[in-house]
């Protein structure tokens, strides 16, 4: 049980605090620390995490003689599968199961998946995300627009007077709800605005076609979805202010943040990234993106292998960070959902499916306005309940007017490119 409501603030100021100073370590010392963080995870997971206990022993693997970077290639990759049909096995026994707390995630695959996460978790995210956005240009209380999922009931957005911030639900996107927020941040413009790329930009596009000029904001901040070349000169050329791209996940294994340079760094204070090929070695250049969080005792996810791709640049910052710096990202793109209500969905589906037991990953297929196909690929424990969480789910998103039928397949449908798209929309071309 948290002892005060205060616990989680002080201890986000205590790592803002942290997090100040450590930017600007050298290489050398901020060596030192992932080694430290890293042969400190890896010893507690073998003693108290029964996954890794067991593990180490089959693969004859002595943490105590563990040395840190040097030695995370002796360790397997953990892929999302098994921490999704084996969690149980990842917590910490000094975890008390009535206090865990369970989140939840699908990013944008459709793959829905459990996790936990502690205090020091979050705080440690919030205030590595705070650094990251104040590279940006973003400050506390500074007049904000924040465009994602929030499922307000009766409104498409509301103002936030204590903390200064306009929350637009990205579920309720329409030209309708687009031109309203509009017209509210014509009247008082907003100095930074952060959110999913699609969604900020189709609200562009529908002020624009109203013959309406958006006031330019100091700043955008971008996440949740790729941001290509195209899209992001189209957002600099609508609100006339740079685009400052952001990565992150809700397994905290990986964070990447665009400085106030443009370089996309890898945040390597938050958590230690590594560039592997197929088979988990190291790789220069462009390879696999795997994340260890230094931080989380709870449920230690070592090795985890987000499944994106990234291209490492040999390049230096001006900005006098010692972080590596990423050439580009290469994330998962998909179509979107048109409702018969006009809503666009894009990225915010991609969590309809966290709270279906059995669903391993899943297709949304749009082949008329009025109609959506979802393709699964389920497990034994799938049964007619998860349908019903499942269903659920994507009614919260795209409301009652859609039919919605469901086929179990073995394998979902790829692109030409070998990409496992989410979202397949056999109605239109967004063009963006």
């Amino acid at each position: 049980m948290e002892k005060s409501i205060y616990q989680l603030p002080l201890q986000v100021l205590a790592r803002h605090i942290f997090y100040s100073r450590s930017q600007y370590w050298n290489v050398a010392k901020l060596r030192r620390y992932q080694n430290e963080r890293l042969k400190e995870l890896v010893r507690y997971a073998d003693k108290h995490v029964p996954y890794y206990h067991k593990l180490f022993r089959e693969i004859k693997f002595e943490a105590e003689k563990f040395r840190g970077i040097e030695d995370m290639d002796k360790i397997p990759l953990l892929n999302k599968e098994t921490v999704r049909t084996r969690k149980e096995e990842f917590l910490s026994d000094e975890v008390s199961s009535r206090n865990i707390i369970w989140d939840s995630t699908s990013g944008s695959t459709g793959t829905p998946l459990h996790f936990a996460l502690n205090n020091s978790v979050q705080a440690n995210k919030i205030a590595a995300l705070l650094r990251s956005f104040h590279w940006a240009g973003y400050r506390l209380r500074r007049r904000t627009l924040m465009v994602q999922s929030y499922y307000f009931k009766d409104r498409e957005f509301q103002s936030d007077p204590f903390y200064n911030i306009i929350r637009f639900d990205s579920n309720s996107l329409s030209r309708t709800s687009a031109l309203q927020l509009v017209e509210e941040i014509v009247k008082k413009p907003v100095k930074t605005i952060i959110g999913f790329p699609f969604d900020i930009l189709t609200i562009a596009r529908f002020a624009a076609e109203a013959g309406i000029k958006i006031p330019s904001p100091g700043s955008i901040i971008t996440y949740g979805e790729k941001l290509s070349g195209e899209r992001r000169k189209m957002l600099i050329d609508y609100y006339d202010c740079p685009v400052f791209d952001f990565y992150s996940m809700h397994e905290c294994s990986a964070m990447i943040s665009q400085c106030e340079k443009g370089s996309l760094h890898l945040i390597e204070d938050f958590a230690y990234m590594e560039i592997v090929d197929e088979e988990g070695k190291p790789t220069e250049g462009k390879g696999m993106l795997v994340g260890t969080n230094y931080y989380n005792y709870m449920m230690p996810l070592i090795r985890y292998n987000t499944r994106d791709k990234v291209q490492l640049s040999k390049a230096e910052c001006t900005c006098g960070r010692a972080f590596r710096i990423v050439e580009e990202i290469f994330g998962k793109e998909c179509d979107v959902i048109w409702t018969p209500d006009g809503r666009i969905l894009g990225a915010v589906m991609s969590h309809s499916v966290d709270r279906a037991k059995g669903v391993i990953v899943s297709q949304c297929v749009q082949d008329a306005l009025d109609h959506l196909l979802v393709r699964i690929v389920v497990d034994e424990s799938y049964n007619s309940r998860s349908q019903e969480a499942l269903e659920a789910g994507l009614r919260k998103r795209i409301g009652n007017e859609m039919k919605l039928d469901f086929e179990i397949v073995t394998q979902l449908e790829k692109t030409p490119g070998g990409k496992t798209p989410f979202i397949i929309s056999e109605i239109a071309s967004t063009n963006i």
